[in-house]
């Protein structure tokens, strides 16, 4: 019965970042995903810490202590990441309002308007630039799969929209310029593209648009710092639920390292906490490049501020695990494996 609750323990606390990055990398809506799985998840894993506290004390102490350490380290991992993003601003924005706006189904409609942000950008800058602009974009964007490539057109048709006339006929002169230099399949490609924008006569994909042109940290900050208050706003959701919503996500995946830690290695070692944040760290350089594709991360300070913050987090989960009994060693994974 112990190995039964450690699965289903073990299982459900990665629940919040799979959900990530299933979103992110394999274009799985969390929106679609969240309510289905958060409560539900919630449900059994309350199941299991009843059944542990009545049945089983060594796996009730490993959660115990994996809640505590994981609630403290989000706290110290917050302290690090809340400077890196304001004052050395090596993020694009406050991740948990990003990991709200997901939760909440509104994904598309946040790059939806990162894209019309950028096309405000190019309207705004010289002649020169702004073709280069557009050529670099243009050409990205008919390599893309088709139902991608319609999101970005309707971003770009969102931009238009909002510029003033005289500076949207301007940039729709240089974009027809664009388009005239291009090779014939390239051209038919784009024009069909917008036709069915115009048309409403495909659905865009939620898949993030990659292979489009990156954008310097300071621009993607200047862009999510409008984008996400109007996503909120478009979608008449309160800037509040989305933030409750993101930190909630947040702190889930924060518990769910702590949990995961006491679950593989009981009370561990120093040396083992340290690895752990050093490993969560390994995984996020890895995969966030993927999981924000347009976005040219700032090195070294990309690099150096989560492993700071990542390695912070390792302290209290470290500290509270090795608070763990004799008993509940064995509990573990690690404790199995050497008995």
């Amino acid at each position: 019965m112990h190995w039964v609750l450690w699965i289903l323990a073990f299982a459900i606390v990665n629940i919040p970042i799979l959900i990530l990055f299933a979103d992110r990398l394999l274009a799985v809506p969390a929106g679609r995903v969240v309510k289905y799985a958060w409560v539900p998840g919630a449900v059994i894993l309350t199941g299991v810490l009843l059944i542990a506290r009545a049945a089983d004390p060594p796996l009730l102490e490993l959660l115990t202590w994996g809640l505590i350490g994981g609630f403290l380290g989000t706290v110290a991992l917050d302290i690090v990441r809340l400077y890196g993003h304001h004052v050395l601003k090596a993020f694009p924005a406050d991740m948990p309002q990003i990991f709200g706006t997901l939760a909440l189904g509104l994904g598309s409609r946040l790059q939806e308007n990162m894209i019309a942000g950028m096309v405000g950008r190019i309207a705004a800058a010289d002649p020169e630039m702004q073709h280069k602009m557009l050529a670099e974009r243009l050409a990205a964007m008919a390599r893309l799969p088709e139902p991608v490539r319609l999101g970005v057109v309707r971003g770009m048709r969102k931009g238009l929209g909002a510029l003033p006339e005289e500076q949207r006929l301007r940039l729709l002169q240089t974009q027809l310029a664009v388009l005239s230099a291009f090779p014939s399949v390239i051209r038919r490609t784009v024009m069909q593209a917008m036709d069915l924008a115009m048309a409403d006569g495909a659905i865009p994909s939620y898949a993030q648009p990659r292979g489009m042109p990156k954008v310097p940290m300071h621009v993607a900050r200047e862009l999510m710092a409008v984008a996400l208050p109007r996503t909120a706003k478009e979608a008449r959701v309160s800037y509040a639920m989305v933030l409750g919503t993101g930190y909630a996500w947040h702190l889930l995946n924060g518990l769910g390292f702590g949990l995961a830690y006491t679950l593989l290695f009981g009370p561990g070692t120093w040396w083992l906490a340290f690895a752990w944040g050093i490993f969560i760290w390994a995984g996020m350089m890895l995969t966030m490049p993927a999981m924000m594709p347009v976005i040219e991360f700032p090195m070294p300070r990309f690099l150096l501020v989560p492993f700071i913050a990542h390695v912070v987090m390792a302290v209290p989960i470290g500290y509270f695990a090795l608070k763990a009994s004799a008993a509940a060693t064995t509990a573990s994974l690690l404790g199995l494996l050497f008995r």
